[in-house]
């Protein structure tokens, strides 16, 4: 998959082959057909590993992290880490994103691949807010949680396009913005009503 996310990154998911994938890690084109189906095949599992599996991750600790730990902290060490580490994969992402908006097919298989997290995140919110004692949100979770995966989204274009452009922090700030500015909305909703 190393070897598959090299020619990938250099070449485009579009234009790179199998027989060149499968040069570049040390294979036959038969030994890459006995793990993978094929091209998208690949492409998928790559994203799984790379990039929806940290943010599963990621998901599950703002679920269950104690109330004192600070959480716009951890997304910022996140971001700065993936931005470092995983470049090439998140580069891949976004052209999969690109190729899924005029691609009926990919789009389908994007879009379900997007519900999913983005119903995971709306989930650990939902647990975060109720582990901080915070009032409900004032919209619905599956709204915040698009908000903020597009946030952290149009951030990491901007780092793709201008490499050293963002400060790790932004992302941090920016969601503990969205939160604070949630739990206003909230608390001034309530005093309405008394």
């Amino acid at each position: 998959m190393t070897a598959a996310l090299r020619v990938f990154a250099r070449r485009s998911y579009r234009e790179a082959g199998v027989d060149e994938i499968a040069a570049e890690a040390g294979y036959s084109k038969g030994a890459l057909y006995w793990h993978f189906s094929g091209k998208e095949e690949l492409l998928t599992a790559l994203l799984e590993e790379r990039i929806d599996a940290p943010m599963r991750d990621r998901v599950a600790l703002l679920a269950s992290a104690p109330p004192e730990r600070d959480m716009s902290v951890e997304a910022t060490r996140a971001f700065a880490q993936q931005l470092d580490q995983q470049r090439e994969a998140m580069l891949l992402e976004r052209e999969y994103w690109s190729l899924a908006i005029r691609d009926p097919e990919l789009r389908a298989r994007y879009a379900e691949r997007q519900t999913e997290l983005r119903g995971a995140l709306a989930t650990a919110m939902e647990a975060r807010a109720r582990h901080l004692g915070t009032p409900d949100l004032t919209m619905p979770a599956e709204d915040v949680a698009r908000i903020v995966m597009s946030i952290i989204g149009g951030l990491a274009v901007d780092e793709l396009i201008e490499p050293g452009s963002v400060r790790p922090e932004l992302l941090g700030e920016a969601l503990a913005l969205v939160y604070a500015g949630l739990v206003a909305r909230a608390q001034g909703r309530g005093e309405n009503t008394s």
